[in-house]
């Protein structure tokens, strides 16, 4: 059986009003009592983890993060003081990808609330809901990744066929290679460089001149191409073989 009473808390005290504290009373047998996600956690194109969760206890060692490294070891944090004040026990580093493993090891009494683990390097931030298909509220500044979109390869003979670097980014900076009178009239039309239907994507133009045209595949405002002037931009929304405009400025 288990080796720890779990229990959640009424806590006047708690410090997010969306997330209960619970407590955990380690019943001194067994080592140590391993909390942990009750589902392998792995995202593919990301090979760096942060994770925590804010823990009060009186006993010093009580609580440490830890997790399977990328080297195969299992490496830990430093864990808490005993100080018996909330104190944020978490890590970040490379993990291993074929044995996913992070997990909270509780040695002695403490009470836990707002756990956070992201993948990548965006910092934890203890207290936001994380996201789901059920939707989420966050906490702090979305960033969005900003990447370069270039023009066909002359050799492609493709002129008009564009290829956005996928996975890199939603805002993607327009660079002309110094000539602007250039036409867009398919964005990523090869299956294996589609974006998921639903992305949005932003096309900013430093320089007038480009034309995205309306046709089957980019299906603009009032089938109304658009035509950029500098600083300029357009946002569409992938349907998966086609773009739809959403909006423009310029």
């Amino acid at each position: 059986g288990s080796n720890a009473h779990i229990a959640v808390l009424d806590d006047p005290e708690a410090l997010y009003p969306d997330h209960h504290v619970i407590s955990v009373d380690h019943l001194k047998y067994g080592g140590a009592f391993k909390l942990m996600s009750d589902q392998t956690l792995n995202v593919p194109g990301h090979d760096y983890v942060t994770f925590g969760i804010y823990a009060r206890s009186s006993v010093l060692r009580s609580i440490s993060a830890a997790m399977r490294s990328a080297s195969g070891n299992i490496i830990s944090s430093a864990p808490h003081s005993g100080s018996g004040e909330w104190e944020f026990i978490g890590m970040s580093a490379l993990y291993s990808k074929t044995a996913p493993y992070f997990y909270f090891s509780i040695t002695g009494d403490v009470e836990l609330t707002a756990p956070t683990l992201t993948f990548g390097h965006t910092p934890a931030t203890p207290g936001a809901s994380l996201m789901s298909s059920s939707g989420a509220r966050m906490s702090g500044t979305l960033t969005l990744g900003v990447a370069i979109g270039l023009p066909p390869a002359r050799e492609l003979g493709t002129p008009y066929y564009w290829k956005l670097p996928k996975n890199e980014g939603n805002v993607f900076l327009m660079d002309m290679v110094g000539d602007p009178i250039r036409t867009i009239i398919r964005l990523n039309h090869s299956t294996a460089d589609r974006f998921p239907r639903g992305t949005v994507i932003t096309l900013m133009f430093s320089e007038g001149g480009t034309r995205v045209r309306d046709n089957g595949y980019i299906k603009l405002r009032d089938n109304e191409d658009f035509v950029s002037v500098p600083n300029s931009s357009i946002s569409l929304i992938s349907g998966g073989a086609s773009w739809t405009e959403v909006s423009r400025n310029g």
